[in-house]
C-alpha cells in the first residue's frame, strides 16, 4: 500500500507539473531553438494557457517542419501548442527574449499571462496572418518549470505550396544583449549576398540587352539578357520573402523564386544553342519537358524514389552542354571550348561546395563553440554554389565580349588600311585644293573689293537720290508756301496801310477838335464823341499790331520756303560760328542797352571745311544763338539776387563714329531758363513756340531742323534741364 500510494502521488505530480525538461543553459550568440517537447490539440479553450492544465493526452508535434507536413494544424485551422521551459540558475532574472517566426497567427502566453499577439487568431477565412519575425522580451525569477502556451491558427484560405520548406512555428530564446548582434550578422550576410547578386545579374542583363540593340543578328545577347534578368528576379523574390507580412504573399514569393530559378536554368541552355548556332531538336525539348516535370514535382512535393525528379534534368543539361560543344568543335567553331571551360568551373565549384557542406555537417556534432566555424563553412559553400550557378552564363558573356573584341580589332585593322589609303588620296586632293584655294582667295578678294565699291556707289546714289527727292519736295512745298504767302501778303499790306492812314486821320481829327475847343468854336460837353474817337484809335492800333505780326509770320513762311535752294560749297564752320555769335549778341544789345552776357567760342583746331549751303547754316546758327541769348536774358530779368551771370558757349569739334564715319559737331549751350521736359518733343514742330505771344513765330527751330536734317543729312538734338540751361547739338557729315 505504501508503494502504491507513492506511485499515485508521483502520477498526480506528473500530471500537474508536467514532464521535467532540461534547463536552458547560457546561450551563444545564435540563441537556443525550442523545437522539441511541443504538444498540440485542436480546439479553443482559454484554460489551456494555464500552467496547471494537464496536457499529457495531447499529441506530440514537431514544429520545425512546413505546414504541408502538419496536416492536423491545416485541417483543424485553430488549436493550442504547449511546451515546458526551465532556466539555468545563470539565466535567472536576466533580460531574455523570444524570437518568433511563423506562417499563421498566434497568441503567446507564459504561465497563463499573454505576452504578445501576432496577427488575428481566428478559425474564419478572414484570418490575418503574420509572417514577419517578432521579438518578445521576458524574464524568469526562478529555476522552476514554466509553461509556454500558443493559441495558433492557420486557415485553409491561406495559400501555400507543398514544396515549401518554411517552418510552421519557430521559437528561439536569446539573451537580449546578444539578439542585436545576431540579427545584424544574419541580415547583413543574407541581404548583402542577395543585393550583390541582384545588382550583378541586373548589370549583366542590361549589358546584354545593349549588345543586342547594337547588333540584332546576335540573338544570344537577347537570350543571355533574359537569362540574367530571370536570375535577378529570382533573387529579388528571395529578398522580398523576408519583407512580406502575409503568409500567402510570402509563399507566392518563395514559389516565384523557385520558378524563376528553373526558368533561368533552361534559358542558359537556350543561350548555348544560340551561341553555337545549334538547331533546337528533340533532345532540347526532352530537357525542357523534364525541367518542367521536375519543377512540378518539387513544388507539389511529389515523392519520386531516388530523387529522380531532381537530378536527371540537370544531368541531361550537363550532357547536352558537352554534346553541343563537340558538334561545334566538329564544325570548327572557335567558340566551341567556352561551354566546356564553364562546365569545368561549375563542376569544380559543386564538388568543393559538397565538401564544405560535409564539413559543416561534421561540425554540428560539436558543442556551441563551433557555431562560428559552421557559419563560415556554410558561407563558403554558398559562395561556391553561387559561382557554380553564375559561371556558365558569365562564361558565355565573356566569350561574347571576346568575340566583340576580335571583331573590333579586325575592323580596326581595316580602318587603319583605309586610313592609309585615304591619307595618300587626301595628300593629292590637298594639293589640288591648295591651288583652288589660292585661286578662290584671289577671286574672292577681287569680288569683295568690287562689291565694296558697288555698295559704296549704291549708298552714295541712294543718299543723293534721297536728297534730290527731299529737295524736290522742299522746292514744291516752298513754291506752294511762297504762293500762299504772297497771296496773304497783299491783303495784309492793305490792312496795315489803311490802319496806319486811319490812325493818322484820327490823330489829325483829334488835334483839329482840340484847336476848335481851345478857340471856343466847339462845345466842350461833347465827351461821348471824344471817347468814341479814342476807342476807334485803340482798335486801329491793335489791328495794325496784329497785322504786322501776321506779316512777320508770312515773312517766316517765305524764308521756310527757300530752304535748301542754295548751292553747297566748302565752308569753315569755326569762322561762321564766330561771326554769328557776335552778330546775335550785338543785335540783342541794340534792342536792350542794359543787357550784358558772357559769350565764347570753343573752336576745334584743324577742323576740316564741309560742303554746306552757307546761307542756310548761317540761319540755323543765328536762330540757335538768338534763342540762347533770349533764354539767359529772361533768366536775368527774373533774378532778384543779382548773383546770376548769363553765359552762352558755342563749341565745335570733329568726331568719328565706327558705322557712320566723320562728323562736325556744333554745340550751342546756355545757362538760361531751360525747356520744360513735357514740351521738348514739340519744339521742332512748325508754329510751336515757348515765347510769349507776339515775340516768336514758331518757325525758327522748325526751319533749322529741316535745314540740318533734310537739307544736309545731319542731326539736330537738344538736351535741357528746366532752370539750369539748354544745349543744342548740331551734327553735319564731313
Amino acid at each position: 500500500m505504501k508503494y502504491a500510494f507513492l506511485s499515485c502521488l508521483l502520477l498526480c505530480c506528473n500530471q500537474i507539473f508536467g514532464q521535467q525538461v532540461p534547463a536552458l543553459r547560457p546561450f551563444s550568440e545564435n540563441g537556443s531553438t525550442l523545437s522539441k517537447h511541443w504538444k498540440w490539440h485542436e480546439g479553443d479553450n482559454p484554460q489551456w494557457a494555464q500552467p496547471t492544465f494537464d496536457d499529457q493526452k495531447w499529441s506530440d508535434i514537431q514544429l520545425d517542419r512546413s505546414i504541408h507536413h502538419l496536416p492536423q494544424i491545416r485541417q483543424a485551422q485553430l488549436g493550442w501548442l504547449r511546451r515546458p521551459i526551465r532556466l539555468n540558475a545563470l539565466l535567472v532574472n536576466k533580460p531574455l527574449c523570444f524570437y518568433v517566426r511563423q506562417v499563421g497567427a498566434a497568441e503567446i502566453y507564459l504561465d497563463g499571462k499573454p505576452l504578445d499577439t501576432l496577427g488575428i487568431v481566428s478559425a474564419s477565412s478572414q484570418e490575418m496572418t503574420y509572417s514577419l519575425p517578432k521579438v518578445i522580451p521576458f524574464s524568469l525569477s526562478d529555476t522552476n518549470q514554466h509553461t509556454i502556451a500558443v493559441r495558433f491558427s492557420f486557415t485553409k484560405n491561406n495559400f501555400y505550396y507543398p514544396g515549401s520548406d518554411q517552418e510552421t512555428f519557430t521559437l528561439k530564446v536569446f539573451e537580449t544583449k546578444n539578439l542585436g548582434s545576431w540579427i545584424r550578422k544574419t541580415s547583413s550576410r543574407t541581404s548583402g549576398f542577395l543585393f550583390f547578386s541582384i545588382g550583378l545579374f541586373l548589370v549583366f542583363s542590361i549589358l546584354h540587352f545593349l549588345f543586342y540593340r547594337s547588333n540584332r543578328s546576335k540573338k544570344v545577347s537577347l537570350t543571355l539578357g533574359f537569362t540574367m534578368l530571370t536570375f535577378a528576379l529570382a533573387f529579388v523574390a528571395e529578398s522580398l520573402e523576408t519583407q512580406l507580412q502575409s503568409t500567402s504573399h510570402q509563399q507566392i514569393g518563395e514559389l516565384t523564386t523557385f520558378i524563376t530559378f528553373y526558368l533561368g536554368v533552361i534559358l542558359i541552355n537556350v543561350s548555348l544553342y544560340h551561341y553555337l548556332h545549334q538547331p533546337f531538336r528533340y533532345f532540347f525539348f526532352i530537357q525542357a519537358i523534364l525541367i518542367a516535370v521536375s519543377l512540378v514535382c518539387m513544388a507539389m512535393e511529389v515523392d519520386v524514389p531516388y530523387g529522380l525528379a531532381v537530378w536527371p534534368p540537370f544531368l541531361l543539361i550537363f550532357i547536352d552542354f558537352i554534346r553541343v560543344s563537340i558538334l561545334a568543335e566538329r564544325r570548327k567553331d572557335s567558340n566551341a571550348k567556352v561551354p566546356i571551360y564553364s562546365l569545368v568551373v561549375a563542376a569544380g565549384c559543386l564538388v568543393l561546395a559538397i565538401v564544405f557542406f560535409v564539413i559543416a555537417g561534421a561540425f554540428v556534432g560539436f558543442n556551441n563553440t563551433q557555431n562560428g566555424y559552421i557559419e563560415f563553412v556554410v558561407v563558403i559553400a554558398l559562395l561556391l554554389i553561387f559561382v557554380m550557378l553564375f559561371s556558365i552564363p558569365v562564361g558565355l558573356s565573356f566569350s561574347l565580349v571576346r568575340e566583340y573584341s576580335r571583331t573590333h580589332q579586325s575592323l580596326r585593322k581595316k580602318i587603319q588600311e583605309l586610313e592609309s589609303l585615304s591619307a595618300k588620296s587626301l595628300a593629292q586632293e590637298q594639293e589640288k585644293q591648295h591651288i583652288l584655294a589660292i585661286q578662290n582667295e584671289t577671286l574672292e578678294r577681287q569680288v569683295a573689293e568690287r562689291t565694296t565699291e558697288l555698295k559704296a556707289s549704291i549708298e552714295h546714289l541712294k543718299t543723293t537720290q534721297d536728297q534730290l527727292i527731299q529737295s524736290e519736295k522742299l522746292a514744291s512745298l516752298g513754291e506752294l508756301t511762297a504762293g500762299i504767302a504772297h497771296e496773304i501778303q497783299n491783303p495784309l499790306n492793305f490792312v496795315n496801310n489803311f490802319s496806319e492812314v486811319s490812325i493818322e486821320l484820327l490823330k489829325e481829327l483829334h488835334e483839329i477838335k482840340e484847336e476848335k475847343i481851345a478857340k471856343g468854336e466847339a462845345p466842350k460837353e461833347d465827351e461821348l464823341e471824344t471817347e468814341l474817337l479814342e476807342d476807334i484809335e485803340q482798335n486801329l492800333q491793335k489791328i495794325n499790331h496784329h497785322g504786322k505780326r501776321a506779316s512777320s509770320i508770312v515773312k517766316g513762311m517765305l524764308e521756310h520756303s527757300r530752304t535748301g535752294s542754295g548751292k553747297k560749297e566748302p565752308v569753315d564752320i569755326n569762322t561762321l560760328a564766330d561771326e554769328y555769335l557776335r552778330l546775335a549778341y550785338h543785335g540783342l544789345r541794340a534792342k536792350d542797352k542794359c543787357f550784358n552776357a558772357d559769350f565764347s567760342l570753343e573752336a576745334a583746331e584743324n577742323l576740316p571745311k564741309i560742303n554746306v549751303v552757307a546761307q542756310d547754316i548761317s540761319r540755323v546758327l543765328l536762330n540757335l544763338i538768338n534763342n540762347a541769348f533770349y533764354a539767359v536774358q529772361q533768366k536775368k530779368g527774373a533774378d532778384l539776387s543779382n548773383n546770376y551771370q548769363p553765359a552762352v558757349v558755342v563749341n565745335t569739334q570733329l568726331i568719328t563714329e565706327k558705322n557712320t564715319g566723320n562728323w562736325v559737331e556744333i554745340r550751342v549751350k546756355d545757362n538760361g531758363t531751360g525747356i520744360p521736359e513735357e514740351v521738348q518733343d514739340k519744339i521742332f514742330q512748325p508754329f510751336f513756340t515757348t515765347k510769349p505771344t507776339g515775340q516768336g513765330t514758331g518757325l525758327g527751330l522748325s526751319l533749322a531742323y529741316d535745314i540740318v536734317t533734310k537739307g544736309h543729312g545731319g542731326t539736330l538734338d537738344v538736351e535741357s534741364h528746366q532752370g539750369e540751361g539748354t544745349e543744342f547739338i548740331v551734327k553735319l557729315p564731313v
